[in-house]
């Protein structure tokens, strides 16, 4: 027969084990921060002042709350399309992102937005991940700024997670 002080601890160190392999919920990964890209890419003319882009978006998020939060120095690379009608000044683009830490583990998600040739704002979900992102959720909001378009297609800029 085991001791009450056994059972209290048996029963503590269980306790602790199902909450430590309880799911992250979605708003832990409603990180704040910006995220500084290179787009590379081709621009096709569909007509005098009207665009579509093909390429990637690539760059590091910059997570607010510094060392040890979700994602900060994480690599990101965002194969995407962008609509750009500057005779209009309308924008729309839309793509998918990998998120991949320091140590390898990825968190996959989906994105679209609207506005000007200069900025649009929209959305990007949680779609799956490895590592510590396996199981990876929820809705969060962005602006993407777009601060050069190079003539050879180019682009540089960045963009800030729900703030």
């Amino acid at each position: 027969m085991r001791s009450p002080i056994t059972r209290i601890c048996v029963a503590s160190v269980l306790a602790t084990a199902f909450v430590a392999v309880e799911p992250t919920h979605s708003e832990d990964w409603k990180v704040v921060g910006g995220f500084g890209w290179f787009g590379v890419g081709k621009a096709q003319q569909l007509e005098k002042g009207h665009v579509y882009w093909v390429g990637e978006f690539s760059g590091t998020f910059f997570n607010d709350k510094g060392d040890g939060s979700p994602f900060h120095l994480a690599g990101v690379r965002c194969p995407a399309s962008n609509d750009l009608d500057f005779n209009h000044k309308k924008a729309t683009a839309a793509g998918i992102c990998v998120i991949s830490d320091p140590s390898g583990d990825q968190a996959y998600l989906t994105w679209r937005c609207e506005g000007d040739t200069h900025a649009c704002h929209g959305t990007f979900d949680y779609t799956g991940g490895t590592g510590k992102y396996q199981g990876i959720s929820g809705s969060n909001t962005f602006t993407g700024v777009t601060q050069v378009n190079w003539p050879d297609g180019m682009a540089t800029g960045y963009s800030t997670w729900n703030r």
